[in-house]
């Protein structure tokens, strides 16, 4: 089946933002939002959801989708250490300055992606994108 025009720019939007290829063996398809697994997730369900959510209405990515394949990610990484890991896994935000354009970030914390993260260049802030219910987890498992 041929990637339609939302699949198709998303992808884009991956390389082009993230430096992000996806593997081969990844199915990039629309159901309610395009979405990204394996071939076979379209009969799956995951967290009550059809396969791994990759973007939402806005065309933005969802924190599921980079914690899942944040790993792949070649720029716009922010690396924090392991108090700012820990504070922004618990649900804060970041001061920081990242330069003049606002833009969504993979937060990582050594070799572990935390989740997503979006700077805001005018508050010179990365606004922590983590769902609450998820940020209990995350910091259990780091």
């Amino acid at each position: 089946m041929a990637i339609r025009t939302k699949e198709k720019n998303f992808v884009k939007y991956l390389e082009k933002h993230f430096g992000m290829a996806l593997p081969k063996n990844t199915a990039v398809f629309y159901a309610r939002g395009v979405r990204a697994g394996n071939r076979k997730i379209r009969n799956s369900k995951i967290h009550g959801e059809l396969g791994y959510a990759a973007c939402d209405a806005g065309f933005n990515p969802t924190n599921s989708f980079i914690q899942n394949f944040g790993h792949l990610a070649k720029k716009n990484i922010v690396r924090l250490d392991r108090e700012e890991g820990l504070l922004f896994a618990s649900g804060s935000g970041l001061a920081m300055d990242l330069g003049t354009k606002s833009k969504y970030v993979v937060i990582m914390m050594k070799q572990h992606v935390l989740g997503l993260g979006y700077y805001d260049s005018g508050k010179r802030v990365v606004v922590n994108k983590i769902p609450g219910k998820r940020t209990r987890r995350i910091v259990n498992e780091i």
